[in-house]
């Protein structure tokens, strides 16, 4: 294991004896320290080495330690400044943490003390490169509005985002919930020759059968009780533009068939209307269940998926993407406190060894509500979820599988939550209906393992 970079400080005291004492003293801890005798030498230093701290006397020859703050502030220079001076005045101090100083110490200041300071002011420094750092590399990455990776997966699929959005062509997101799929889509429509028109967007597993209908194809006047006026459908104000079809994998069998009719021939009619309705879009849809399995099922018709299916494009979860998670949390915190906060690398190693059923959304989410319960500058493993971290130090999930691992998870945060569903898909970072889904997903298949013990019992 590489030992830690010693840490850089200079010292800026016209006093030559203590000089010597306080670069002697800081190297006897294993610092790097040198020393400087005046505030132009202490400038030339600056500009020339990198420091993690700078102690710096105020009264000097040819001016004050405030100068050498001064050039550090005006370069954005990481290095974190400790004043110290026998002069000491309230306003000094005033100015000197506005401009951006770590702290303030009167002579004569015990050792102790002042190395105790030193370390605490290199690890902010540290922390700060290292923020620094991966925002950098968050801008780097973005090639795509809002999608933030370096994941060699990510680019191969950002790099099919770019082929497919020019060629008037249907797109099929498949991936689990969270994982962005609405994110590429939008993506699409973005980089398509459709831009300039509308990106029409709905959620087929959040609507009822009959209420999806009167969405996609619109109603008229009368057609049912509540229709008091015309209605156009969401395939009508997205013509020209891209329509995307979320979760398309949950539209139920009757909606198929007229889904199909109006993707093949662009026409259709208002629910309670005789009048042919003309539509041009390009269909987007997403899905976070396998619709070739349920097509040799027979729980999804093969007709309307190849329909869909023209490109398929593939989001892996977030659990295959750790080199991500860094980038993402980082990109989210700095959305959360306008670039005010920062993670220990400790918080960082917790969020990367959590699974995140939820994906980028649940992450998101936990950064978000780590933003809001950080009470200083540096967000720690103890203001995340208490879940996760619960989860973290009792190494629960070993000899688990993955679904094992999930489904305790989410009967941890039901049972946080009273069993109320809502707030726990809120939790969860997950839309009600899906968490609908697994516990419904969970209990047939502890139905069918219960049928099996049963023969195996015969």
């Amino acid at each position: 294991m590489p030992r830690p970079r010693a840490v850089r400080i200079l010292v800026v005291e016209d006093d030559e004896a203590l000089r010597e004492i306080l670069t002697d003293e800081l190297r006897a801890h294993g610092h790097d320290a040198v020393g400087a005798a005046t505030v132009a030498t202490g400038v030339e230093r600056v500009a020339a080495e990198e420091f993690d701290v700078a102690v710096l006397d105020l009264m000097l020859p040819d001016g004050s330690g405030i100068d050498v703050l001064k050039r550090i502030a005006d370069d954005g220079l990481m290095t974190e400044v400790i004043v110290l001076t026998g002069y000491a005045t309230v306003a000094t101090a005033i100015e000197a943490m506005k401009l951006g100083a770590y702290d303030y110490l009167t002579k004569p200041t015990p050792m102790e003390e002042l190395q105790l300071l030193v370390e605490k002011a290199a690890e902010k420094s540290r922390l700060r490169r290292e923020n620094t750092a991966l925002k950098m590399q968050v801008e780097r990455l973005k090639p795509i509005s809002g999608i933030v990776t370096q994941a060699p997966e990510m680019q191969e699929i950002l790099d099919l985002v770019e082929r497919v959005a020019a060629a008037d062509i249907p797109v099929l997101i498949q991936g689990e919930t969270g994982t962005g799929k609405e994110l590429v889509a939008r993506a699409i429509h973005a980089r398509s020759p459709r831009a300039a028109h509308a990106f029409v967007a709905i959620n087929c597993s959040a609507v009822s059968e009959n209420l999806l209908e009167s969405e996609l194809f619109g109603h008229e006047r009368g057609a049912f009780t509540g229709a008091v006026e015309r209605k156009p459908g969401l395939l009508e104000v997205a013509d020209h533009g891209v329509f995307f079809l979320d979760e398309v994998g949950d539209v139920t069998p009757s909606v198929q068939v007229k889904l199909l009719r109006a993707l093949e021939t662009g026409e259709f009619l208002r629910v309670g209307g005789t009048r042919t309705v003309r539509t041009d879009v390009r269909v987007v849809s997403a899905t976070h269940k396998d619709l070739r399995r349920a097509v040799r099922d027979g729980e999804y018709r093969e007709d309307l998926y190849h329909r869909l299916n023209g490109v398929t494009i593939e989001l892996p979860p977030l659990r295959d993407r750790k080199g991500d998670i860094a980038l993402l949390a980082t990109h989210f915190l700095g959305l959360s406190s306008g670039g005010k906060k920062s993670f220990t690398p400790r918080c960082l190693e917790v969020l990367e060894s959590y699974s995140w059923p939820g994906n980028v959304r649940e992450l998101r989410m936990v950064v978000q509500r780590a933003a809001i319960l950080a009470k200083s500058d540096t967000v720690d493993p103890k203001d995340l979820l208490l879940e996760l971290w619960d989860w973290r130090h009792k190494g629960s999930w070993k000899g688990l599988t993955l679904a094992e691992v999930e489904r305790e998870y989410i009967t941890q945060v039901l049972a946080q939550h009273q069993g109320h569903r809502g707030r726990a898909a809120k939790t969860l970072g997950i839309d009600p209906k899906t968490l609908y889904n697994k516990l419904k997903s969970d209990s047939s298949e502890e139905d069918q393992d219960g049928e099996e013990r049963d023969e195996d019992a015969k």
